[in-house]
């Protein structure tokens, strides 16, 4: 059963290395991640950075990352810059 992990506020570039210190520390005790972005108020490519390096850490280990419930910031983020990849990990929205 997946860990769920719940990010909140902005993952921008001025958060990126203490999420991804965040994320890699979940992943040594979980390594089957869920994360809930349904909180996320704005996320720019350095956040987005960060979950394309998680969802190749995952995918080598065995795992798919899921993205549950976008926030409609994270949504239009990565539908605007063609981040097809991580679109397709998108759960509980009405766009996955």
């Amino acid at each position: 059963m997946p860990y769920l992990l719940t990010l909140t506020a902005e993952q921008t570039i001025y958060q990126a290395p203490a999420l991804q210190q965040q994320l890699a520390e979940a992943l040594r005790q979980h390594p089957d991640l869920l994360l809930d972005l349904s909180q996320v108020s704005e996320i720019d490519c350095a956040g987005v950075q960060v979950l394309l390096w998680l969802q190749a850490v995952m995918e080598k280990q065995g795992h798919r990352l899921r993205l549950f419930q976008p926030s409609q910031a994270v949504s239009n983020f990565l539908r605007l810059m063609g981040f097809t990849q991580l679109q397709a990990c998108m759960e509980g929205n009405d766009e996955s």
